[in-house]
């Protein structure tokens, strides 16, 4: 095996020595078929190399998913219970840790239950 190894790696080192060769690395790279490869077009299978790579990844989302579990949605509220009032926070007005002690307050018993808060909170 290194025999074939050792034999490979001294065909390489004469095809890289031909003359024919030694033109293109000037300006182009030459594949295993000694067919020339321009640098834009190297530099297209990168991307493309690079776009399929995060497609499988990050496969598409088709359509609206909501941002917790779909379990929490077959979680009833309260009889009588009405979603209160919020205000938006804006980021300036107050500081975020009083806008979410507010938020705790005002969601009363459904505070206790994530399943509840969450959906009030998106």
């Amino acid at each position: 095996m290194q025999r074939k190894l050792a034999e490979k790696e001294a065909e390489i080192a004469k095809l890289a020595m031909r003359p024919e060769n030694r033109e293109h690395e000037k300006t182009n790279e030459v594949n295993s078929n000694n067919t020339v490869i321009a640098p834009p077009d190297i530099k297209e299978l990168i991307a493309q190399g690079i776009r399929e790579h995060q497609a499988a990844m990050n496969p598409p989302v088709l359509g609206y998913r909501s941002p917790y579990p779909s379990h929490y949605d077959s979680v009833p509220f309260p009889k009588g219970y009405q979603k209160p009032n919020f205000e938006k926070f804006d980021g300036i007005k107050g500081s975020s840790h009083e806008h979410l002690a507010h938020f705790y307050s005002v969601c009363c018993k459904t505070a206790l239950n994530d399943a509840l808060l969450i959906r009030q909170f998106v």
